[in-house]
């Protein structure tokens, strides 16, 4: 008997549960929306009722995009108390925006003077540039979005990122963790007007945390574009496959691993690299896994040192052995523990066992490499770049000029330089 009393108590006590809970249910009711200007603002509308005046709203929302935290940011919009409210809250992107087709999940809570809470159910919304009719492909992990020349066009381009991960997969290992978008701007021009004050010289951007890259490609710009596209494909590879939030990777791996993804070396590159092994004028490996140098001829050899780097350590290694190492920097390894882990040899090790398979005696006197500790990430991660640095909102970005066009057409690709993203 009194268990059966127990469970008479348990069930009454649910169902005054449900029954408040349906109350509250009936008792408010919203409706909402939003409305973007791409690239400047978001704006989150909410109209809502109740029985009893509405004495609180609230807006949460996050953002989509690897990091080790979700941070879920709240915001009291004005309103006038009553019981029909309406009331909207604009996230001014004018200091910094979020990519093209970044997904932002929010919801709304709101409390009446009858003590009722009522919270809407998470939706997304993808902050696209609707100034522009996007077509799209998608195919395995990659989703293309353009809107500027015919559908051979947009396929070559997928094609390209295809045998990018393809090619990866089979020489390293490494894959895409997340799938990514591509976005294909008709010109570096439209391309600026999606950017929140953009440099001149701006010819893509990708953001490395939100898995999505913006490119400038005219359709009779394709040979570059795919060169250009399978570069930054690879470093949001690289980027998945090792990302902490305890420090970063040598430049000579990420850029190496970038250089590699497009392919045969660009005739220019080998040549600045062959003129250097001859003079024996190599920069060290030491030197390479901080930042590249400012000097155009510096920075040229370094991206072909990086390519020469990663090409010697897939074909005396193995693939297996590369993975492994992007594997021991996802754990947030130093430098030289990373490299004597897997390969057994330090950063100079490395320097010297390159260097021999070049035909080089290894540096004798050359100052020991020390033993770096990877930089500590700023909240929400860690990104290279190629030639400057932007910030989103929350969200780190790579972007690249088109230098290789306007002012060194023979270098047949980007300067790049590395870089640290800072606070979002």
């Amino acid at each position: 008997m009194k268990k059966l009393t127990a469970l008479i108590l348990v069930f009454l006590l649910c169902f005054a549960v449900v029954s408040n809970y349906v109350q509250a249910q009936e008792a408010i009711s919203a409706t909402y929306s939003t409305e973007a200007e791409f690239p400047t603002s978001l704006t989150f509308n909410l109209t809502a009722k109740s029985n009893a005046d509405i004495t609180r709203v609230i807006l949460n929302y996050k953002i989509e995009k690897i990091t080790t935290v979700t941070v879920i940011s709240e915001v009291e919009p004005d309103f006038d108390i009553d019981r029909t409210v309406e009331t909207s809250w604009t996230w001014d992107m004018r200091q910094s925006s979020l990519p093209p087709g970044a997904k932002v999940q929010y919801r709304w809570r709101i409390e009446d003077a009858a003590g009722h809470e009522f919270k809407t159910s998470w939706e997304t919304v993808r902050f696209d540039d609707n100034r522009y009719s996007w077509k799209s492909l998608t195919e395995d992990e990659i989703t293309l979005y353009w809107y500027k020349g015919d559908q051979s066009f947009a396929q070559e381009l997928l094609k390209s990122g295809l045998e990018t991960l393809e090619l990866l997969a089979n020489d390293t290992g490494a894959y895409l963790e997340q799938p990514v978008d591509i976005y294909i701007y008709a010109s570096s021009t439209d391309l600026q007007g999606a950017m929140i004050s953009p440099q001149e010289w701006t010819g893509g951007v990708a953001f490395v945390d939100y898995g999505i890259l913006a490119i400038g490609v005219a359709p009779a710009q394709l040979t570059w574009g795919k060169r250009a596209m399978s570069h930054e494909l690879a470093h949001l590879v690289t980027y998945q496959m090792t990302y902490n939030p305890y420090g970063d990777i040598p430049t000579w791996l990420s850029e190496g691993l970038s250089m590699y993804a497009e392919g045969d070396l660009d005739l220019t590159f080998r040549a600045l690299l062959d003129n250097a092994i001859a003079r024996d004028n190599l920069i060290s490996v030491q030197s390479l896994s901080s930042s590249f140098p400012t000097d155009v001829a510096q920075a040229t050899l370094s991206y072909a040192e990086s390519y020469s780097l990663v090409e010697f350590l897939i074909q005396e290694y193995g693939s297996n052995k590369m993975l492994e190492l992007l594997d021991v920097f996802k754990q947030g390894s130093t430098y030289d523990d990373a490299l004597e882990q897997v390969y057994g040899f330090n950063t100079t090790g490395l320097n010297d066992a390159w260097r021999l398979s070049l035909g080089l005696n290894p540096r004798d006197g050359e100052t020991p490499a020390p033993q770096i500790s990877p930089t500590p990430k700023p909240p929400g991660g860690f990104l290279q770049c190629r030639e400057s640095l932007g910030q989103t909102s929350g969200g780190s970005v790579m972007v690249f000029a088109a230098l290789g066009l306007l002012l060194l057409p023979g270098l047949g690709e980007f300067i790049r330089l590395r870089a640290k993203r800072g606070k979002g």
